[in-house]
């Protein structure tokens, strides 16, 4: 049984827009703003990532710098002939 306001026969509906989007109905400068905004983000987000990266970088070459001169440390001092 159907109600008397619902009609018999399904409609071609709309396809659902996404749940982030904005109604098409809305200003397309509001529209706008909120897509660079997201870009924005998103390019923030990747810079900073990118220096983490880079941090992470400099404080592994300068561990390697630093165990490099222990082991040539080491090696000048084995090679001395008092220690032997």
């Amino acid at each position: 049984m159907t109600k008397p306001d619902t009609p018999a026969t399904p409609t071609q509906a709309a396809p659902p827009t996404p749940a982030h989007s904005a109604p098409a109905d809305s200003d397309p400068i509001d529209r706008l703003n909120r897509a660079l905004q997201r870009i924005s983000f998103a390019l923030d987000k990747s810079r900073k990532a990118e220096q983490r990266k880079s941090g992470n970088t400099q404080e592994l070459v300068a561990n390697v710098d630093a165990l490099i001169s222990r082991v040539r440390d080491a090696l000048a001092h084995a090679d001395r002939p008092e220690d032997k």
